[in-house]
């Protein structure tokens, strides 16, 4: 009988030990153990630039121009650099020929793209736009930049002048920043608001508070007839970043 007394004692003794070993070994080891590693936070989702219509234009014997539209359905990312591509194909689907460029976009901006004085023998009658990827910039809270484009009018001059159409403006930089370069680009719709000529400029050097006339010129006539103009203005921000505080 003492033998048993002896024997649960010692087990009850054990068992004591037992507890306050394990009770003090996982304190010690919550007191040390290194802080649990924060998870990331979840990458933004940044969706790619639409391309939402292009188009190849005659512009001369054997030479046409390309436009699109395009947007960039990113409220809080512009892309400061993107290459382009057009694809000009004629009516059995052969590759004709490519122009290729570089460009930018703002966040949430919808934007003309144009290349001109391309050069082919075949009419094109399908363009697609490849747009490269893009090297995306965040930019919260975004707000434009104070570049206008007013007095837009059109008129068809005088035969004896060479010119069929011309489009004229006043771009207007009202930020406190010259600006390098600044893009200027004029679409023509007919009545049914399909697009049926394009035309771009750059402005160099626009200083701060000036206002620049602009003219854009064609020299064919146009297959259909015109009912309005859209014409838009756009600079490089991160080629001038003061405008990002602004």
């Amino acid at each position: 009988m003492d033998d048993k007394r002896r024997l649960y004692k010692q087990i009850f003794i054990a068992v004591v030990y037992l507890v306050i070993f394990s009770g003090l070994g996982t304190g010690i080891y919550f007191l040390v153990r290194p802080a649990p590693t924060p998870l990331p936070p979840p990458a933004p989702t940044i969706y790619p630039i639409q391309v939402l219509w292009s188009q190849a234009f005659v512009v001369g014997q054997d030479f046409y121009s390309v436009g699109a539209k395009i947007r960039n359905p990113n409220t809080d990312f512009g892309a400061s650099y993107f290459t382009y591509t057009f694809y000009l194909y004629d009516a059995s689907g052969v590759l004709l020929t490519t122009a290729s460029g570089e460009s930018f976009i703002w966040p949430g901006e919808s934007k003309y793209v144009i290349s001109g004085g391309i050069n082919i023998t075949k009419a094109p009658v399908r363009v697609e736009m490849a747009v490269g990827e893009p090297a995306w910039r965040e930019i919260k809270e975004f707000k434009g930049v104070d570049l206008t484009l007013g007095n837009i009018n059109f008129s068809k001059p005088k035969s004896s002048s060479g010119i069929f159409f011309v489009v004229n403006a006043t771009a207007g930089n009202n930020t406190s920043y010259d600006l390098n370069k600044v893009y200027v680009a004029a679409v023509i719709f007919d009545k049914g608001d399909r697009p049926i000529a394009v035309n771009s400029t750059i402005l160099d050097n626009l200083k701060s508070k000036e206002r620049r006339p602009v003219s854009l010129t064609w020299f064919l006539p146009f297959l259909d007839s015109i009912n309005r103009v859209d014409a838009s203005i756009s600079t490089n921000l991160w080629e001038r970043p003061e405008l990002l505080g602004q």
